[in-house]
C-alpha cells in the first residue's frame, strides 16, 4: 500500500513538474493563469436542471474536470436526479466505478447544519483520496436544486461554484453579455430584470457569496471550458467582493506585465515597442491584481522625457479582454493620476485613438487638446500619420 502511496506521489510531482515547466515556456497562457489560481482548491459544478440530461452538454464539463484533475483541483459535480446516470457515464472514464451521494434537500434542508457534518466528512474523505465527487439531489425542481447547492457551497466554503444553465450568463437589454458582476451591483441588477427565473437564480448567486464563496460563474454547459480557461469567459462572473485592485507593479511582475504589453500590441491595442522601451515603461507601472499574485490589466506612467515640462504621459494602458467596460482601466487610471499628484507633475496627458479610451479619459476629468498643448518631447521623430489620427487629451493636476 505504501509503495502504491509512494508511486502516486511521485507521478503527482512529476505531472506538476512538468505543467511547471511547460508555463515556463508560455509564462502567460490563458489556461496556466487559471489553473495556478485553481491549484489546490475546490470547485464545485451545479448542472441546473435540466442541463445535463444530454450526453452532447456534457463534454466540454468533462474536458474541463480532466484539466482541473491533473491539477490538482478538487471538484464536487453536482445534478439532479434526472440527469445523473448521464454525469456518471461521462466521468467513468476520470474515475472508473464512480457513484453518486444523494441527496433530498426538500424533506431536510430546513436542519441545522445542512448538510450534516457525517455527509460532509464523507465527502472530504472521498475528495482527498479522489479529487472528485458527484452528489445526485432528489429534485429536478430549479427553485429546491439551487437552495440545496446555496447550502452545499456555504457548508463547503468552496473556492469557487460554476452553474451551468442552459440559457447562460446574463444577458443587457441590447443582448450584450454581462461579463462581469460585483455583489454589492447585484441587488440593482436584479430591480432592473423582470424575469421571475433570473431574479431567482440572482437572488440563489447572491445567498452563495453571502457564504463566504468567493465568486459564482454561471454559463452554459457546453461553455464551461472556455469560461474557466480563456480571458474572454462565455458567461457571467460573480465576486463577493472587489475582485482586484490597482496599485504599483513589483519587480517579480515584470514578466506579466511585459506580457500583457506584447499582447496588447498583437491585438493592435497598444503601439509596438522595443524590449528596450518597454523596459523603460515597466518601473512606473501600475497593475490591477486579481487575488495576491496574477495581473489583469497595467497602465504607465512615462515621465523622464518630459522633465522639463514637469508632465507625465499614461501609456500603455491595457487589460485584458474579459475585464474592458467593467471599470479596471478607471482604477488603472486613477491610481496612476495619484502617483503623478505624488511627484508633483503640472499635468498628465495621454494619446489614443480608439473611441472608448477616449471616452475613458473624458469621464475621468480630461480634456480634449491639440498635439502642441503637450510635452514636446512627445512628438520628436513620431509618426506624422499616426499623430494626425490621435485624439490627445490632457489633466492639469
Amino acid at each position: 500500500m505504501r509503495a502504491a502511496r509512494f508511486a502516486e506521489m511521485t507521478l503527482a510531482a512529476g505531472a506538476m513538474a512538468e505543467a511547471k515547466a511547460l508555463q515556463s515556456k508560455s509564462p502567460f497562457s490563458e489556461k496556466s493563469f487559471y489553473l495556478e489560481e485553481f491549484h489546490g482548491k475546490s470547485l464545485l459544478f451545479a448542472l441546473i436542471p435540466p442541463a445535463g440530461r444530454k450526453l452532447s452538454e456534457l463534454s466540454a464539463l468533462v474536458k474541463t474536470l480532466r484539466e482541473l484533475k491533473r491539477n490538482q483541483t478538487r471538484c464536487v459535480v453536482v445534478a439532479g436526479s434526472a440527469a445523473i446516470p448521464a454525469v456518471l457515464r461521462r466521468t467513468a472514464r476520470l474515475k472508473p466505478h464512480l457513484a453518486s451521494h444523494t441527496f433530498v434537500p426538500t424533506r431536510r434542508i430546513a436542519r441545522r447544519p445542512y448538510p450534516p457534518d457525517s455527509a460532509l466528512g464523507e465527502l472530504w474523505l472521498e475528495l482527498s483520496e479522489n479529487a472528485l465527487v458527484v452528489i445526485s439531489v432528489e429534485s429536478d425542481e430549479p427553485v429546491d436544486f439551487l437552495r440545496f447547492v446555496g447550502a452545499l457551497a456555504g457548508r463547503l466554503r468552496v473556492f469557487k461554484v460554476v452553474l451551468l444553465d442552459r440559457a447562460g450568463g446574463l444577458r443587457e437589454a441590447g443582448d450584450a453579455r454581462v461579463s462581469f458582476l460585483e455583489m454589492r451591483r447585484i441587488g440593482r441588477t436584479l430591480r432592473a430584470r423582470n424575469s421571475a427565473v433570473q431574479r431567482r437564480l440572482l437572488n440563489a448567486i447572491k445567498r452563495m457569496l453571502d457564504r463566504e464563496v468567493s465568486s459564482v460563474n454561471l454559463t452554459t454547459p457546453n461553455g464551461v471550458y472556455e469560461e474557466l480557461f480563456s480571458y474572454l469567459g462565455t458567461g457571467t462572473l460573480f465576486t463577493r467582493v472587489p475582485y482586484g485592485t490597482a496599485c504599483p507593479i513589483s519587480i517579480d511582475e515584470f514578466d506579466q506585465a511585459q506580457a500583457l504589453i506584447e499582447r496588447g500590441q498583437r491585438e493592435g491595442a497598444l503601439l509596438e515597442r522595443s524590449r528596450e522601451e518597454v523596459a523603460r515603461l515597466l518601473p512606473s507601472c501600475v497593475g490591477y491584481r486579481l487575488g495576491e499574485e496574477q495581473l489583469a490589466g497595467i497602465c504607465s506612467l512615462l515621465t523622464e522625457p518630459y522633465q522639463r515640462q514637469r508632465a507625465g504621459e499614461i501609456t500603455a494602458l491595457y487589460t485584458l479582454t474579459r475585464f474592458q467596460r467593467e471599470g479596471v482601466a478607471s482604477e488603472l487610471v486613477k491610481e496612476v493620476l495619484k502617483e503623478a499628484r505624488a511627484r508633483r507633475l503640472s499635468y498628465v496627458f495621454a494619446c489614443t485613438s480608439e473611441a472608448h479610451a477616449a471616452r475613458l479619459f473624458e469621464r475621468l476629468g480630461f480634456r480634449r487638446v491639440s498635439p502642441h498643448d503637450v510635452a514636446p518631447p512627445k512628438w520628436y521623430g513620431y509618426d506624422r500619420a499616426r499623430r494626425a489620427r490621435l485624439l490627445v487629451f490632457r489633466h492639469d493636476l
